[in-house]
């Protein structure tokens, strides 16, 4: 049954916590589990998290923000689960960050935690929603609004992170998956097929690959295709619903071409980047990126920037296969940060433009600022779009065209769609120091110069110019994203995250996102009492003036002294005339 749990909010009178000395007591509120307990455990709204429990009457849940709060420390400091378990149980900071103040409470069984993650994930999977990424979101709006950081302004930047996954050859991977096929069979069917099995089971699948010789390999393939093939049509009937028969199914027609006359392995340039990269996590995908491949993921990561901001907190956090398109997570990003912060300018690099990303920024009115254009660049010995000045309507469709001598032009409809034209008059046109350079075209009967383009010229055109104006102004705001994402994968070594699979993926990266706001955010704070340090400095002290800490301490004394006066014995009434 689910309850939200409020107790963190009780102050007790006598707990571990309070009995420290006035000093300590005052770090450990000062410190990053003080900001951890105000700036995201007392905001997560547990509610998200209601539809994984019963509704029936029955024993109340472990507190949710207790096990979310795990979660994102787990993934904030790149602990293991038994390295978290024993910082929950003895390490002070981190049950102050979760909302306990005496090391006698609160205690539950790891496996409570394996539970809540495997109920999310099975959500996850059922329904497409993530209850993380949910409660990050809500999390970070509450942060963004208590510090009044301005979200106009957005940058985005994605990087790979590998799945905790072997790094196997071709041929090992389907000997693995060879192996893992037998261990599935029952007995009766592993006899019938134990010859053909023979050679594959005489030690681990990279055993098998170690004594081959790199000759052999083509013709290795081909027999384990031949077993492969047999294999999933005898198996069908009896074992399709198994999940290693799946994947001998699936790495099968990755890997072999099949028809009724032959059967061949695939080339490795035939081979997709989406195919089975594990058995173990059928989600991760390759991707060589700056001559270094990556099996496993990619994730994007979107926050503030705005100049006139306080602090930059991250506000999204996408995870997908990495062979997936920056541009793709962009447009699929834009309509939830535009409700979420109303952003105006997105500032990406070259990686993230497409004719679907332009259509979505028109839709929800919002410039991209690119550090660069993917594509060829414009030749450098005549005019191109960006060379000239364009006017649109609130729609996006462009309306007026002046030329770089300063002659202007409306814009009417081509013969094709998304086709336009603008008709400039040619009297002139001749003395005009552009006129080798210029993209018009002289008319035959009139005497006018014509531009044809269509609308994803003039996007370009639109992009390429705010690009030049980004570098006149020597303000490139895209640029300190990339430290964003290397504190997101720092927790993590090598860039490789300790779970497979997409969805335990995403769960760490955004804890890990979650935890980085947190940094900042108590950087922030920490700055802003140095300060306030640095201009008291030297002046003395009000008199009866008492710090936080001595203030508590004083408020305990006299209800201590309360509660002792109630419990003395009442004394008797002296006699009359006594």
């Amino acid at each position: 049954m689910f309850q939200e749990n409020d107790q963190h909010r009780q102050t007790f009178m006598f707990s571990s916590i309070n009995s420290l000395p006035k000093k300590l007591l005052g770090r450990l509120e000062a410190s990053w589990a003080g900001t951890f307990y105000r700036e995201i455990f007392v905001r997560i709204d547990e509610k998200l998290f209601a539809i994984l429990f019963s509704d029936k009457a029955s024993r109340p849940n472990t507190p949710i923000n207790v096990l979310v709060g795990l979660i994102i420390l787990k993934s904030g400091f790149g602990w293991s689960d038994e390295e978290m378990y024993d910082h929950f149980c003895y390490d002070i900071q981190v049950r102050y960050a979760l909302g306990y103040r005496d090391l006698g409470v609160g205690h539950f069984e790891l496996r409570t935690l394996y539970n809540f993650r495997r109920r999310v994930t099975q959500y996850m999977q059922e329904t497409g929603e993530n209850l993380i990424e949910q409660v990050f979101e809500q999390i970070t709006d509450e942060q963004i609004a208590a510090f009044e950081l301005q979200t106009n302004k957005l940058r985005m930047d994605s990087t790979m992170i590998a799945s905790n996954i072997r790094k196997m050859s071709r041929l090992q991977l389907l000997v693995e998956v060879l192996q893992r096929v037998h261990r599935m069979l029952a007995e009766t069917d592993q006899q019938r097929w134990a010859e053909a099995f023979e050679p594959y089971m005489k030690g681990s699948s990279g055993q098998y690959v170690y004594h081959l010789k790199g000759e052999d390999a083509t013709e290795h393939l081909q027999r384990i295709g031949a077993l492969m093939s047999c294999l999933v049509d005898d198996l069908a009937s009896d074992y399709s619903e198994e999940p290693a028969y799946r994947v001998l199914q699936r790495v099968f027609q990755e890997h072999f071409t099949a028809d009724d006359a032959s059967l061949r392995p695939k080339e490795g340039k035939e081979l997709s980047a989406s195919s089975l990269q594990s058995p173990d996590d059928w989600e991760a995908t390759y991707r060589q990126k700056r001559g270094e491949g990556s099996r496993g993921y990619v994730v994007n990561a979107t926050e503030t920037c705005n100049p006139e901001n306080k602090l930059q907190l991250i506000v999204k956090v996408q995870t997908e296969a990495n062979n997936t398109d920056d541009a793709t997570m962009l447009d699929e990003a834009l309509p939830n940060l535009k409700e979420r912060t109303a952003v105006e300018q997105m500032n990406t690099d070259g990686g993230y433009n497409s004719p679907d990303v332009d259509k979505r920024m028109r839709e929800l009115g919002v410039q991209q600022v690119q550090s660069a254009i993917r594509g060829r660049k414009p030749s450098e010995e005549k005019l191109s779009p960006e060379d000239f000045g364009w006017e649109l309507d609130a729609d996006g469709n462009p309306q007026t065209v002046t030329c770089p001598n300063g002659q202007q032009a409306e814009v009417t409809a081509g013969r094709k769609d998304d086709r336009c034209r603008a008709a400039f008059d040619a009297v002139g046109c001749e003395s005009c120091s552009f006129h080798d350079s210029c993209l018009t075209q002289l008319l035959k009967r009139t005497p006018q110069r014509v531009l044809r383009f269509s609308h994803q010229d003039v996007e370009l055109a639109l992009r390429r110019q705010r690009t030049a104006d980004m570098r006149a102004s020597g303000q490139n705001l895209r640029a300190a994203v990339e430290a964003t994402v290397r504190s997101i994968k720092h927790p993590f070594g090598n860039g490789k995250v300790p779970v497979r699979g997409q969805d335990r993926v995403s769960m760490v990266m955004l804890g890990s996102a979650a935890m980085s706001n947190v940094r900042r955010i108590h950087r922030y704070l920490v700055g802003l009492e140095e300060a306030k340090g640095a201009k008291t400095e030297g002046k003395e002290a009000r008199p009866g003036q008492q710090t936080s800490g001595s203030s508590l301490f004083a408020s305990l004394l006299a209800q201590l002294r309360r509660f002792l006066r109630l419990m003395r014995p009442p004394q008797p009434i002296p006699a009359h005339g006594a």
